[in-house]
């Protein structure tokens, strides 16, 4: 194999341009300058053998789509400006038609996820789309039999849910607290309570608007009264924004405090 020798000038001009240009374009701009052949492969080792760096590593969609050789010219713009409102199997189609390549849908929602392609279709029946068999009677769209099956598994009326709790049941939700069924009827927050604030209604009356019930051992699970402090909503974000609840009901009072006195300390200062 012989290697190249190429004039001082080819030098000084890569060394001057690699910076600014990708090996691609810099290869063609050399060509054009001196008759070279380069090509962006033989610009690279090139650069790589005399040191010469390319400031730039990060193609630009642009350029990607300018020089990528995986897929046919211009499909990417074809299916970016026609994806809106277009199904991941209907734009496969479409492509294969037009470019002759193999797009499955699969393939297809790949691409467009791959290259932030948005088509607006969610798969899901949008607010107010009518549903497919609106106006229609059951014997429209089942057959005799399908409706004769449905038969041993509809609810009749006064029928509960083998799984339903009874009244007074406890549950921890996603958050970590305690949960009690109060009632039967009604939506979710009327048939659950958190215990910790009915705990400590049931001993001090309700809780007063802005204020919450928060845990001095900072266990959400212990819904002893003693375990339980009133303070304001602010009060209850400086405890967790100053890292002042503590396993120790003590350091956690203490912290309440702190916060206190320096609300009442500013209080003073702008009265």
């Amino acid at each position: 194999m012989v290697a190249h020798r190429y004039p001082q000038e080819v030098h000084d001009f890569v060394k001057e341009w690699a910076p600014k240009l990708r090996d691609q374009e810099l290869a063609e701009a050399c060509n054009r300058k001196f008759g070279t052949s380069f090509t962006a492969s033989s610009m690279k080792s090139f650069r790589g053998n005399h040191g010469y760096r390319n400031g730039k590593k990060q193609w630009t969609k642009e350029e990607y789509w300018k020089y990528q050789t995986r897929y046919p010219k211009g499909l990417y713009e074809f299916v970016r400006d026609n994806s809106w409102g277009v199904s991941s199997r209907e734009m496969a189609d479409m492509v294969n038609e037009k470019f002759g390549t193999s797009f499955t849908q699969g393939m297809m929602k790949q691409f467009r996820q791959r290259h932030g392609i948005r088509s607006g279709c969610t798969g899901w029946f949008q607010k107010k789309h009518p549903p497919g068999n609106k106006g229609m009677r059951q014997e429209d769209y089942m057959s005799p039999e399908a409706i004769q099956r449905t038969k041993a598994t509809r609810f009749q009326k006064g029928d509960r849910p083998q799984n339903e709790l009874p009244v007074g049941s406890i549950v921890i939700n996603s958050y970590g607290y305690k949960l009690r069924k109060r009632q039967m009827e009604g939506s979710l927050y009327e048939r659950w309570e958190f215990l910790h604030r009915a705990v400590w209604e049931e001993h001090n009356g309700q809780v007063p608007e802005g204020m919450v019930v928060t845990f001095k051992d900072s266990d959400r699970l212990n819904c002893d009264i003693d375990n339980l402090m009133l303070v304001t909503r602010g009060e209850n974000a400086a405890l967790t924004r100053l890292d002042y609840r503590f396993e120790d009901p003590d350091l956690t009072e203490a912290g309440l405090n702190v916060i206190r006195l320096k609300n009442k300390v500013r209080e003073l200062r702008q009265g």
